[in-house]
């Protein structure tokens, strides 16, 4: 008996997405920036980038250059709601450090 000699299967290439991890990690950070009370600023920025990077990797998911283009759309929407926070909390919070203390932030 002889074995029978098979062709090397070629090997399924892996394509990562790390625009979608990325903008998955700055969704993270920005929302957690902005329910932090001071870090607006941060909130938004982390946000807006964290859409433009989950952008990014969408597309490159949809093309088949990438995968993961389910990550880089939860990354958006945590971009989103991050710039939605940061913007909420940079209008409803006041801008005279001694009315701080009126609702309950500073002693």
């Amino acid at each position: 008996m002889s074995a029978a000699i098979r062709p090397p299967e070629a090997a399924t290439p892996i394509f990562r997405n790390g625009f979608a991890t990325t903008a998955l990690a700055l969704g993270i950070v920005g929302i957690g920036f902005g329910l932090s009370v001071l870090f607006g600023l941060l909130a938004t920025i982390f946000g807006a980038l964290a859409v433009l990077f989950g952008v990014i990797g969408f597309v490159r998911a949809r093309k088949g250059r990438a995968t993961d283009g389910g990550m880089a759309a939860i990354g958006v929407i945590a971009g989103l709601i991050a710039v939605l926070i940061g913007i909420g909390v940079m209008v409803g919070l006041p801008d005279q450090p001694d009315s701080l203390s009126s609702i309950g932030l500073l002693g």
